[in-house]
């Protein structure tokens, strides 16, 4: 079997007029987004550039990517090896890219980047991104569990307000992954009905889900037929709250929480490999978040979410890896705060990440039992490490 990339080597040279735009582009474009583009692709309103063109500045600013091993490569670099194959395919290279907005707001506590790449010429995709490392981004996928509407959810139906003005004439497809997929799905619900008419399809990629009240609201079961949910196997993220439940699983390479990247989903021909069923340690998982969840009213969760960042963030950290780089020094340095909340508080944080803890060992101890039956990686073959964009 193989991934994104035995997708883009192998069939990249077919055009969408040989084979229709499908469920594996939308993953390849979802993830385009979590590039860096900025200074690259044109803000709305300063024209467009092509993906081959915006790969020939990207690479010339960050070098050109070595053929990685999957196994050990960092997201950025399998994203940008992503890139690099897709600028010397027939069916990507001539796509152009346009409207990139990026924000990071502390006060408002928002991020949010989405860009618009023109599929054809009767077509534009909407790429929402998910969350980046910083502390801000992660902060605003908690307050979905606490607000009707988080700042980046009123952004992205903003972003698809502006884009369907700018282009009357196109059909629209909107997706994301992660936070990028919460985000496609409500900016497609809460679109007016002049626009939901334009749109063929909305993807959420393991994107998590939303309160109850908006998944049973009339605005979004009259847009319900045209949403794919697509999770791994072993999804936490994309059984986060309220969901529909004709969710698609796909197989994953990867083992546990790792399978959250979209590029470890394997891919047959031009779709995913599907599965009938979750791993038990989802189910259960889910089970074990919506129960803790349920624990804390929802006039209190908010106090909970303030309270957890601010503990992270009197470290001195600003993103997620500055905390993973050295977790005892940032263990010892947010002691100070935490001995500042109240008792209750301080309790609930301490069961929260405990709970973290578990389900990443429960998960570890599934992959294990699992690896026996793993199958090899598919390998990338001499002729793609020799490709230049």
């Amino acid at each position: 079997m193989n991934n994104i990339f035995g997708y883009l080597c192998w069939r990249g040279d077919l055009s969408l007029s040989q084979s229709v735009f499908n469920e594996v582009d939308n993953l390849v474009l979802s993830t385009l987004c979590y590039l860096d583009f900025e200074e690259i692709v044109p803000r709305k309103g300063e024209g467009m550039i092509t993906i081959q063109q915006a790969a020939n500045q990207y690479f010339s600013i960050h070098g050109l990517p070595n053929c990685p091993d999957e196994e050990k490569a960092t997201p950025l670099e399998l994203r940008e090896w992503m890139l690099y194959l897709m600028a010397d395919t027939r069916r990507f290279r001539n796509m152009k890219l346009c409207n990139h907005l990026q924000i990071l707001d502390e006060i408002q506590v928002k991020q949010f980047s989405s860009l618009t790449i023109l599929v054809s010429r009767k077509h534009a995709y909407l790429s929402y991104r998910g969350t980046g490392d910083d502390l801000i981004g992660w902060k605003e996928d908690f307050l979905l569990a606490c607000l009707p509407e988080i700042p980046a959810q009123e952004e992205a139906v903003l972003y698809l307000q502006d884009v369907a003005d700018q282009f009357p004439e196109r059909f629209l497809m909107v997706g994301g992954h992660s936070k990028g997929g919460n985000l496609a799905v409500y900016a497609a619900v809460q679109a007016p009905e002049s626009i939901q008419d334009r749109i063929c399809a909305v993807w959420s990629n393991d994107g998590p889900g939303f309160t109850d009240e908006f998944v049973h609201s009339d605005a979004f079961h009259r847009i319900e037929h045209k949403i794919h949910f697509i999770v791994p196997k072993s999804s936490v993220v994309g059984l986060l709250l309220a969901h529909a439940e004709n969710y698609q699983i796909v197989d994953s390479s990867q083992i546990g929480l790792l399978q959250h990247d979209g590029l470890s989903w394997q891919v047959m021909a031009d779709h995913f490999v599907t599965l009938s069923e979750l791993t038990k340690e989802s189910i259960r998982t889910e089970q074990k978040i919506r129960t803790w969840l349920q624990k804390i009213p929802l006039e209190e969760r908010r106090k909970f979410v303030d309270s957890l960042f601010d503990v992270l963030q009197s470290t001195g950290a600003h993103t997620v890896s500055e905390i993973k780089k050295d977790r005892a020094k940032t263990a010892a340095a947010s002691i100070p705060a935490m001995k500042e909340l109240p008792k209750d508080t301080r309790e609930r944080i301490l069961e929260f990440l405990m709970l973290l803890n578990t389900i990443s060992r429960k998960f570890n101890d599934e992959s294990k039992a699992m690896q026996e039956n793993k199958r090899p990686l598919q390998r990338f073959t001499r002729k793609s490490m020799l490709r230049r964009p």
